[in-house]
């Protein structure tokens, strides 16, 4: 099955909908609920990994129930931006605060 993964930074939660045929909120998946999204990126496992404007837990990972699995605190990365994950599954996650993108190691 075919997902398209959209933020809301006024609700602050990105969603999950099935493709074909998306048919309003009630048909999606919710990720999160405590700030604002500014990226989401999708593993080759399947993982959801979220970037928020939180300052003590940026990165936040979800399986595809919604249920978040791991997170990445502020003392790693203190303002992520943008994330993306390669074709050898590394993550890469653009910091605003210092400007640098970096590589992230994790283990779920």
């Amino acid at each position: 099955m075919d997902y398209l993964y959209l933020s809301s930074r006024a609700q602050r939660r990105a969603y999950r909908y099935s493709l074909p045929g998306m048919y309003g909120q009630s048909a999606s998946t919710r990720f999160g609920n405590a700030s604002r999204t500014r990226d989401i990126a999708r593993d080759s496992e399947g993982l959801i990994w979220v970037a928020t404007d939180d300052y003590r837990t940026p990165l936040h990972c979800y399986n595809t129930s919604g249920t978040m699995v791991s997170s990445i605190s502020g003392d790693v990365v203190s303002s992520a931006a943008g994330i993306a994950i390669d074709n050898e599954g590394n993550l890469w996650v653009s910091n605003n605060e210092d400007g640098i993108i970096c590589c992230i190691d994790f283990l779920i």
